[in-house]
């Protein structure tokens, strides 16, 4: 079992309870579905959450998913670290990559509106009425640049977004943190990973050069994800085009 320590309150759980309410994400009786890729991001985000179920006035369950597209991953860590947690955890076994590779569009994009639908569908089924992702500050920060060059939109993903199709909310707690934040707790508490081979096109994204061009930025400017956040958050819509 998870034991608190104190001073996660500072490194980063202030920053998940902080999201969590000024964003409306997570509500007493909340049935809350943590979709996880194998990577770190997303046994952090199931990590936090089972730590601020316990630490906090939120009474709220958690459910794990594993989406197994058909690239090899194991989960069996991640399985057994549910299971130490009384984390339900469920896998569902798809040929996604099939599908996405052998399309004449961009895999990535395919890929990842398969496993959405597949969660959605499978949050009906066992009665969640909300998904959890693991996106953090940086991620929010990427899309929105990628947007803005390759869609000429400006525009990202919400903290907290409704469906109102499948009448399930889909939540983003960790949207106040860094990812090296992330990293270093990952490694401090040895926390479960998937095993084996990941996409092969892992790295080879308009995503990754973004994060690429982004963190150059932010090596000067280390402030530089915050001041965006912080400039949506305090948008001057009088003098916007």
């Amino acid at each position: 079992m998870i034991n608190m320590k104190k001073w996660y309150n500072k490194l980063f759980l202030n920053d998940i309870r902080n999201a969590v309410e000024k964003y409306n994400m997570i509500d007493n009786n909340d049935s809350i579905l943590v979709g996880m890729s194998g990577g770190k991001d997303s046994i952090f985000l199931l990590y936090s959450l089972i730590l601020l179920k316990n630490n906090s006035h939120l009474d709220f369950d958690i459910t794990a998913l594993h989406i197994d597209i058909g690239i090899g991953i194991d989960m069996t860590p991640v399985k057994s670290f549910c299971i130490d947690n009384n984390i339900d955890y469920i896998e569902e076994k798809t040929k996604i990559s099939k599908i996405a590779f052998e399309s004449d569009k961009n895999p990535c994009f395919v890929c990842s509106r398969l496993k959405r639908g597949a969660i959605a569908r499978l949050a009906q089924k066992h009665n969640c009425n909300k998904i959890a992702f693991g996106h953090h500050i940086s991620d929010a920060v990427e899309t929105m640049f990628l947007n803005i060059v390759f869609t000429n939109y400006m525009s990202t993903f919400k903290p907290n977004s409704f469906n109102k199709e499948k009448g399930i909310s889909l939540i983003r707690p960790l949207i106040y943190l860094e990812e090296e934040t992330i990293t270093k707790v990952v490694s401090m508490e040895d926390l479960p990973l998937g095993l084996g081979k990941f996409c092969p096109f892992d790295k080879k994204t308009n995503r990754e050069d973004m994060k690429k061009l982004l963190h150059s930025i932010k090596d000067k400017y280390p402030d530089f994800n915050k001041n965006i956040i912080y400039a949506w958050e305090h948008i001057d819509i009088s003098n916007l085009w």
